[in-house]
């Protein structure tokens, strides 16, 4: 008994002994199926050598992980359509000209994205064993004070792909023969961070976020090169590839959803570069650790080559850097709408489909833990039941002082409010360009003359204290005729959606445009037309009307570009209020720029939609002056 014990015994360790690879690694090689033999080929080409044990790891790790590795083909009969674009001017309307391209070439046609391959399936020997040695070579030619740990190179320089991309054998040779200029100017002197600004300024990457409607799914590296337009996705995976092959670490950092917008998340670049990291758009020139600290953002993630299943269950591969860029808390919800408990989630408003869930977290004690969380953020704690959320409590914000406020409205205080926006008119991240586009209309002149060239010009106002994007209407005392009339900007970058000029009897004014300073491609006078979201605008520049007779000017009707967000006379409106779900407080059309809600109870959370159309929708409450307040966003 005791001698079939111990033989037993050695047969297991025998066996354990001889086993040739990692039992994460040996379920790769399973899952290869037929192209099993090529990836053993990477394996053992390495494998023998001492000098190469780091490339064996190297192996290992791209081997291991590529099961999590898919690839999109290239849709047929688009790469005419990209080469076509690729010679168009770097400067131009690349963006309008993809849009005409493809439009001709999808008429009649519809177009579907492609299955997704396996990468696992059909990645060659010779493509892997040639994306190590390059990998090696541009890694090795870092200096090596600023050279990445192999850590870092493992998962920032080494992977062939950031995403469901088609696969391109030899897009790492030709990215590092096109950027080996990097090399010199930082051997030269150059910052880092103004090589990675050259980069990006030289790629001169556009975002199309409608793209999807003309090329339904994620480009190639040359795909984007030749486009050089894109959701921001596109575009970062290029330069992620850019750096990669250059040694450099890289990767793809994203917020899956803003929490003061109404529907998007963002994708940006990470560089690392020695002990400097860089965070940036793709157009570079941003440092947005910096722009980053004060914004409301849930989550952030880096793309990775390797799975977090455990750490990240909600988002595996990616890895959580969350902290590394803003305030952070971990949070304990009660459940005390008594919801299930299958999958704990985290949401934040989205307009399209009420709340989209962040992140992940644990149910304990009949609560919902959730932790690593930003700090400025308005969400609702739910429960997961397959693609259903069901709310755990209500939703709450919390403050850049770490504080909870929870929105459970107070049925027996109710009040009278005014409504101005559907949505926010800022957030930190673009409160310089809204702001600056307001402020940049003081100062601004409303002329009448009688010379065409405005020599005998009279100012018909000049605007001050002016903090509005409604469409405002002034009202003119003067007697005088003009035949001329006009905007001037008075030397400010500025810009007008609407301009329209009343006469005496209150009629709309017509005339010939006449303009100075517009752009060549702006050239359709959209000030004039009845788009609020179409506009004219420069620096130094005028617009206005060449009358048919003089006429006296009794009011000056103009708006300055907007996002349509304000509430407008004659559209459909309804407001809500969230008590376990979203209930009406009425349907109205608005008579003005201002909507009255008698009876709104206190201490809720709001929702204004737009029945007759519109994209943009933020919720908000009351504060302590009945004003519209929008956690997270800019208040003015």
């Amino acid at each position: 008994m005791i001698k079939k014990t111990f033989i037993t015994l050695f047969v297991i360790v025998l066996l354990g002994s001889c086993k040739k690879y990692s039992e994460k690694l040996d379920s790769a090689l399973n899952q290869a199926g037929d192209n099993k033999k090529e990836l053993e080929k990477v394996l053992d080409f390495y494998k023998t050598k001492p000098e190469d044990s780091l490339k064996y790891k190297a192996a290992v790790f791209l081997v291991e992980n590529l099961p999590y590795r898919f690839s999109r083909k290239s849709l047929p009969g688009f790469e005419k359509a990209f080469d076509s674009i690729n010679k168009y001017p770097v400067k131009g309307n690349r963006e309008g000209a993809l849009k005409k391209i493809f439009k001709n070439l999808s008429k009649n046609k519809t177009f579907d994205t492609s299955e997704l391959s396996p990468d696992i399936n059909f990645v060659s020997s010779k493509f892997l064993i040639n994306n190590i040695e390059l990998s090696f070579k541009a890694w090795n030619n870092i200096p090596k004070e600023r050279r990445a740990s192999f850590e870092d190179f493992c998962l920032y320089i080494l992977p062939y792909k950031t995403a469901n991309e088609p696969f391109e054998e030899e897009a790492r040779q030709k990215l590092l023969k096109k950027y080996s200029w990097v090399y010199k100017k930082l051997k030269g002197g150059k910052s880092f961070r103004s090589v990675v600004d050259s980069v990006a300024d030289g790629f001169n990457f556009k975002v199309m976020n409608d793209i999807n409607k003309y090329y339904p799914q994620t480009l190639s590296i040359s795909q984007a090169e030749k486009a050089r337009v894109g959701v921001c996705s596109d575009g970062i995976n290029y330069l992620v590839n850019v750096f990669r092959a250059l040694g450099i670490a890289s990767a793809m950092d994203m917020t899956p959803h803003w929490g003061n917008h109404p529907a998007l998340g963002h994708t940006w670049l990470y560089v690392k570069y020695g002990k400097e990291e860089y965070s940036t758009d793709v157009i570079g020139k941003i440092d947005l650790k910096k722009m980053y600290v004060d914004e409301s953002i849930p989550k952030i993630q880096r793309e990775s080559y390797l799975l977090y299943e455990e750490e990240n269950p909600f988002s595996p591969l990616t890895k959580d850097v969350t902290n590394d860029y803003i305030t952070t808390v971990d949070i304990t919800v009660p459940n005390v709408l008594a919801a299930p408990h299958t999958k704990p989630v985290l949401c934040v408003f989205d307009f399209k489909n009420e709340w989209a869930s962040v992140t992940s977290g644990k149910y304990e004690n009949d609560s919902f833990t959730f932790k690593n969380i930003g700090v400025n953020v308005l969400y609702m704690a739910a429960s997961q039941e397959d693609d259903v959320l069901v709310p755990v409590n209500y939703p709450f914000f919390i403050d850049k002082n770490k504080k909870t406020h929870f929105f459970k409205p107070i049925q027996s205080k109710i009040d009278t409010v005014l409504l101005t926006r559907k949505c926010r008119l800022s957030s930190p991240r673009n409160r310089k360009n809204v702001l600056q586009l307001i402020s940049s209309l003081n100062g601004t002149l409303f002329q009448g003359a009688n010379k065409v060239d405005f020599s005998d010009a009279v100012t018909l106002h000049k605007i001050t204290n002016f903090h509005s994007n409604h469409l405002k209407k002034l009202v003119l005392n003067s007697k005088k005729k003009f035949k001329y009339v006009r905007f001037c900007s008075n030397g400010k970058k500025t810009s007008l959606a609407t301009l329209a000029f009343y006469g005496s009897s209150g009629k709309k004014l017509e005339g010939v445009p006449i303009h100075e300073g517009i752009k060549e491609f702006n050239l359709k006078f959209s000030a004039f037309d009845k788009d609020p979201l179409t506009y004219n605008g420069g620096k130094d520049f005028s617009l206005g009307l060449a009358l048919k007779t003089p006429e006296v000017i009794s009011s000056i009707e103009f708006q300055i570009k907007n996002d349509m967000n304000h509430v407008r006379k004659g559209i459909e409106y309804e407001l809500f209020y969230w008590d376990k779900q979203w209930n009406t407080l009425g349907i109205q059309v608005a008579k003005d720029t201002l909507l009255k809600y008698p009876k709104v109870p206190d201490n809720a959370l709001f929702w204004l939609k737009n029945n007759m159309g519109g994209k943009e929708e933020q919720v908000f409450i009351i504060n302590k002056n009945k004003r519209q307040h929008w956690p997270g966003s800019d208040n003015y």
